[in-house]
């Protein structure tokens, strides 16, 4: 397309018009000539019309030495007849718009209307349709012909031209478009099973929409929608099929308990929303401004760790619809330190360890004679010496048992032995929370020395040989019941007779965690070194150092001796400055940023 010359000339004629200066020289541009054939340059009163057709029968008069006080666009001559202005006539008539003008119609008496170089007023009826195909042009007859340009110019007769969409049937398989802005779209069928039976209890209520169907709070990250979401589903090349099958693989990239927590924190994210009037549009993706808001509401009436699990709800949910997260926007980054900082005093108190004592006292109460008692024994003690979560030895409940989770009786052992009589007994869990498919390996270490009776190798073999009826396909710690069929261990009826043994005892001031913090506690206070203790508890480098952040407030009262307490100390530090972890990135790291080793560097110390 060639450049309009008159674009170079527009700015200063204006301005030498206005201000009553000598006018500017027009570059000599002879494609002038081929873009516009119908230019006619006016000087004084005379027309000199410059146009290839007929140019052998005028003498062009070059502007280049001569001012020009007018230059307009006429009608070609009778010989070159010039197209009619097109009409684009609507195969459909939809709602009009208000018609528009582009640019403003000048005022004939202003001085501005002697401005060779203006626009004539165009008025545009606008048929709101969504266009599908090419609009249909239908061509005017000719109706008006060369014209005698006045001596003093005039305004034109505004030309109108009506402009709708065609709308041409679509195919069968192609997204069904109300607007050029919004799409339509069916959402996906809810399972049934994933549907709520019972009304939310008071708090949880959202705004009823069909992109939100009542469901359990595992199912809300995968079958909450919203516009953004099925606009993809929609224009997206593969087939719905194909995009089912994709959705049901992310379904299962997270546990139960990780997706009721995550659906917990989009419920209240999606509640925000309702309270503030934030439209469905805007919900995804999250601007930063909107997830920062979302936080600083809650901001002192939930801890860190909660704004944490909310952000991590957030983010699951945006990568499974495939929208882009701003997680790593300075907003989102300031943000989770303020809910640390603000957020601190709704953190709950230490708990203590679990300690020998409680073990002691809990071995004493037992009776060993109901197979109950004895898994229950085997457990408490397995978890402790281990450093492994109760979760990892128990499950949430009989429905919940999954062996793709859950260690089984039916599993096989290693086992090891060394000349000075030590012996040890190893087996493989399917799943953790920090290794997730890959599972772990749990060391069980006998005792040379068990005045106590508190081995964790004699507990386990007196359970495998109590419970030995259990199925293998049943979880390792299942035990046969009075009724004379087995059971899981599920956790709660677990930390129950605990609970109710120590709370006779006073010493209940501890949660089913304390058994993993105990037995590191008391492991590195035996002067394990605490690359052992790491390993055995499955912990990386900088994630036992901050577990060991959270312990220094607690570990008094399992550590009597100063002295015992200031050797540990010491070898924490020591292991600290071998790894190259510094105490930055430990802080860090702990305040909620995202951070890694190379992001720090090591101490001069």
């Amino acid at each position: 397309m060639h450049r309009n010359p008159f674009q170079v000339w527009s700015a200063p004629v204006r301005a030498a018009q206005e201000d009553d200066v000598p006018r500017p020289s027009s570059p000599q541009n002879t494609n002038a000539l081929n873009v516009f054939p119908f230019l006619a340059c006016r000087y004084n009163t005379a027309i000199v019309s410059v146009s290839p057709a007929y140019s052998e029968e005028h003498t062009l008069v070059s502007p280049t030495h001569i001012p020009i006080p007018a230059i307009t666009l006429i009608l070609p001559p009778p010989t070159t007849p010039m197209p009619p202005p097109p009409i684009i006539a609507p195969l459909l008539s939809r709602e009009t718009r208000p018609s528009f003008t582009t640019p403003n119609q000048l005022n004939t008496s202003s001085e501005h209307a002697q401005n060779p170089f203006y626009w004539s007023r165009i008025s545009h009826e606008v048929h709101n349709t969504t266009t599908t195909s090419i609009p249909q042009i239908t061509p005017i007859p000719p109706t008006s012909t060369l014209q005698t340009l006045p001596a003093t110019p005039t305004l034109p007769t505004p030309m109108s031209y009506q402009v709708t969409d065609t709308v041409t049937d679509a195919p069968a398989d192609s997204p069904s478009l109300t607007s050029s802005t919004a799409l339509s779209i069916q959402r996906p069928p809810v399972d049934p099973s994933h549907l709520v039976k019972c009304r939310p209890r008071a708090g949880n209520q959202i705004i009823p929409s069909d992109l939100r169907p009542t469901v359990l709070a595992k199912h809300r990250i995968s079958d909450w929608e919203t516009p953004w979401s099925l606009r993809q589903k929609a224009t997206s090349p593969f087939s719905p099929t194909l995009q089912a099958l994709k959705d049901k693989l992310l379904s299962k990239s997270t546990v139960d308990d990780t997706k009721e927590n995550y659906g917990a924190g989009l419920a209240c994210f999606i509640q925000f929303c309702d309270k503030h009037g934030v439209d469905e549009e805007l919900q995804m993706p999250a601007d930063p401004t909107l997830v920062a808001a979302f936080l600083s509401e809650h901001m002192g009436s939930i801890s860190g760790s909660t704004a944490c699990s909310w952000l991590s709800g957030l983010k699951a949910w945006h990568d499974t619809k495939g929208a882009p997260w701003c997680g790593k926007h300075r907003y989102i980054q300031m943000g989770r330190r303020a809910m640390n900082k603000e957020g601190a005093h709704r953190k709950h108190d230490p708990r203590s360890p679990i300690t020998i004592r409680h073990l002691i006292v809990l071995r004493k109460a037992l009776d060993f004679r109901i197979s109950f008692h004895v898994a229950i024994w085997a457990v408490a003690v397995i978890t402790f010496w281990a450093c492994r979560c109760l979760g990892e030895t128990t499950v949430p409940s009989e429905a919940k048992f999954d062996p793709k989770f859950h260690v089984t009786f039916g599993i096989k052992f290693r086992y090891f032995s060394q000349e000075n009589g030590a012996k040890a007994i190893s087996f493989h869990i399917p799943w953790t929370k920090t290794t997730h498919g890959n599972g772990a390996d749990v060391t069980i270490t006998g005792l040379l020395d068990d005045l106590e009776g508190i081995c964790g190798l004699s507990a386990f073999a007196n359970h495998l040989h109590v419970n030995k009826d259990v199925l293998d396909s049943f979880s390792l710690f299942g035990y046969m019941g009075d009724d004379g069929k087995p059971h899981h261990m599920v956790k709660d009826k677990f930390l129950s007779v605990c609970f109710e043994i120590w709370t006779r005892a006073e010493i209940c001031n501890v949660l089913g965690h304390s058994f993993r913090i105990g037995g590191a506690v008391h492991l590195l206070s035996l002067g394990i070194a605490p690359e052992y203790v790491a390993a055995l508890g499955g912990w990386t480098s900088l994630a036992f150092l901050l577990y060991w952040r959270r312990l220094i407030e607690i570990i008094p009262a399992a550590v009597h001796k100063a002295m015992d307490l200031d050797s540990v100390k010491k070898t924490v530090e020591e292991f600290r400055r071998k790894n190259i972890i510094t105490n930055a990135l430990i802080e860090a790291a702990a305040s909620g940023l995202s951070c890694n080793l190379s992001d720090f560097l090591p101490d001069s110390s």
